[in-house]
């Protein structure tokens, strides 16, 4: 590449172990528009959550600190009755 040339396209995130990922510069033609589905084992039975396949595979993507979900549960409150 000429200096002074700037770089267009897309950083992207590629596998190179288990828990490494090299980032390339893609250009656009390559990786615009396709759409990459995750794999139907990614989603539980009830198609409500993700199973352990789905963090095993984004892991090494999103790091060590990946938070645990938790549901939100409203404050009880006092039922009135008249």
């Amino acid at each position: 590449m000429p200096f002074g040339t700037i770089p267009t396209g897309s950083v992207t995130i590629h596998r190179t172990g288990n828990y490494s990922v090299d980032y390339q510069l893609s250009a656009l033609p390559e990786i615009a528009a396709k759409t990459k589905n995750h794999a139907d084992e990614f989603i539980n039975e009830e198609a409500n959550d993700v199973t352990e396949a789905f963090y095993a595979y984004a892991r090494p993507l999103l790091g060590r600190g990946m938070p645990q979900p938790h549901r939100l549960r409203a404050p009880q409150v006092t039922k009135l009755l008249k």
